[in-house]
């Protein structure tokens, strides 16, 4: 390097070098020191587990240019006994020009100096390499799965030389050719749509005392923290799902992103789904579909029902949006044979749990299937 690389963590004295850094990554054309100055300002006072408290931000410099920056956004892990303070990484950014080398290296290793328990969800190799690299363990792939609403319409829109590049037999594209044929389209929806109906028969009988209702905003504070108390005695590994957490990580400053669905055993509340609109039409992944997601759920263990009553309104939200499927990521392996059941396919995952938890002595699982990890943990509904 033509200058010495210098990795620390930054605050508002690096208001301008942030700003440009965030014009030259395209994560804000317009961005300005005073805004940058607001925004740490912001997000150290929305802190939800300690308010006031700036969570680390680091960056990486070339004499005084800054080229890479990593976030962390505050959080609280249940080893289903006990809290533990940690954070989520987020943001792991490299100028494309400054890449290939030691700098990814050198930014995680700075931002595992300010935190103690951490973990991340990264999808692209290279994180997950330097992770694996500076002690962090991959846990391994999080579960996806996707409800299909217009089978006819997903039929006709699949491409199957993508398919055929992508790995998938030469005998599923031809058998994909042939369902594209109008009449058979429709047959074949009609033949799913009443199998995933008698599938769901059991789970309608279950929450034939629950009602469901679905809203811009999330209930009251106190009644999320009701519902929290109780999921948490399922004794599973997961992050904070609190009323303080729950509305800040959804209801503030997100403009219609989010919609609810909720549960209820007359007036107390069993089930919690969050609901996302469709983003990145352009995605040719996904072949023009409109895809909805359901990207957070909270539910009481002892209501067997309330899974598929907020899982059917998310269904009647999606039908009533025109959308051609539901996607769900979920990493605990209970939450299986109840998505199977309600007609839920399970899809390949694109998403890694990274873990850090220090000389283990918070005894946070290092088993995938113990964790209740869902695509809204460490904002990895935001691509």
């Amino acid at each position: 390097m033509p200058e010495p690389l210098r990795a620390r963590r930054l605050d508002e004295t690096d208001a301008d070098a942030i700003a440009g850094f965030m014009r030259s990554a395209g994560w804000d054309a317009n961005a300005t020191p005073d805004g940058v100055r607001e925004w740490l300002q912001n997000v150290a006072a929305q802190n939800p587990f300690e308010p006031g408290a700036a969570p680390p931000l680091v960056g990486v410099f070339i004499g005084t240019l800054l080229v890479a920056c990593l976030t962390s956004i505050p959080t609280r892990f249940w080893n289903g006994r006990e809290f533990a303070a940690a954070h989520w990484l987020k943001g792991f950014w490299v100028l494309e020009q400054h890449r290939d080398g030691l700098i990814g290296y050198l930014l995680l290793k700075e931002m595992l100096k300010h935190v103690g328990i951490a973990a991340s969800m990264p999808a692209a190799l290279a994180p997950r390499r330097l992770s694996v690299a500076l002690g962090m363990l991959d846990l391994g792939t999080v579960r996806n799965y996707i409800k299909p609403l217009r089978v006819a319409r997903i039929l006709r829109k699949l491409d199957s030389r993508l398919l055929a590049l992508n790995g998938v037999p030469w005998s599923a594209t031809i058998a994909l050719k042939i369902a594209k044929i109008p009449p058979v389209a429709y047959a074949a929806e009609t033949l799913i749509t009443l199998s995933l109906a008698a599938a769901r028969l059991p789970s309608i009988l279950a929450v034939r005392a629950l009602t469901t209702q679905l809203g811009e905003r999330l209930p009251s504070e106190g009644v999320l923290d009701g519902l929290w108390d109780r999921a948490r005695t399922a004794g599973s590994c997961c992050a904070s799902r609190s009323g303080a957490y729950l509305k800040w990580r959804y209801e503030h400053g997100i403009n219609g992103r989010y919609c609810f669905a909720s549960c209820w055993r007359q007036a107390e509340l069993v089930g919690l789904a969050v609901l996302q609109h469709p983003e990145r039409l352009d995605d040719p992944r996904l072949a023009g579909l409109l895809i909805g997601s359901v990207v957070d759920l909270v539910l009481d263990p002892k209501c067997p029902g309330a899974l598929s009553s907020v899982l059917g309104a998310a269904r009647r939200w999606a039908r009533s949006l025109d959308y051609d499927a539901l996607l769900l990521t979920a990493s605990h392996l209970a939450l299986r044979g109840a998505l199977l059941r309600d007609g839920y396919v399970p899809m390949r995952g694109n998403i890694h749990l990274m873990l850090r938890d220090p000389g283990g002595k918070h005894g946070l699982s290092p088993n995938l299937d113990a964790w209740m990890v869902t695509r809204g943990d460490a904002w990895s509904d935001h691509l």
